[in-house]
């Protein structure tokens, strides 16, 4: 998937390794689009990073979120936006497909000529993070 607004682009890239280092060096690299909060690879170009002004959107979501989301070790859930100075890394992982272990090994336990490709996989899907939530919600307002 991409879409692109306000000079960002939201790409869904799947890794070959599984490693998240591969996307960041290629999209900082090879594309000479650094991932958004990624200071490691992408230093450059935060260098000169100028966040999204304000809108009412996030306005309206300041209010709503401004009361509950610190954590008790004083991390706060709801910065780290593109409106942020110094946004948090844009990276998440929304799904993830494992081989099922416990029923290949049990298969393998019964029969010696066990056709593994067969084993059924598990799914996971996580959520997108708050501050890439609260990106996404900016862009699309």
């Amino acid at each position: 998937m991409v879409v692109k607004l306000v000079g960002y682009t939201w790409l869904e890239l799947p890794p070959l390794t599984g490693r998240k280092h591969q996307l960041r060096v290629h999209c900082a690299e090879v594309l000479g689009t650094p991932i958004v909060g990624d200071y490691k690879y992408g230093w450059q170009s935060h260098r000169n990073w100028k966040h999204l002004p304000s809108s009412k959107l996030e306005s309206n979501m300041n209010e709503k979120f401004s009361k509950g989301n610190t954590l008790h070790f004083g991390l706060d859930l709801e910065s780290g936006s593109i409106s942020e100075k110094h946004p948090l890394l844009h990276l998440h992982c929304r799904e993830m497909v494992l081989p099922n272990v416990l029923m290949a090994l049990q298969h393998t336990q019964l029969s010696s000529e066990c056709d593994l490709t067969k084993i059924e996989s598990l799914k996971f899907v996580a959520p997108l993070p708050s501050h890439m939530q609260r990106s996404w919600d900016i862009l699309h307002s």
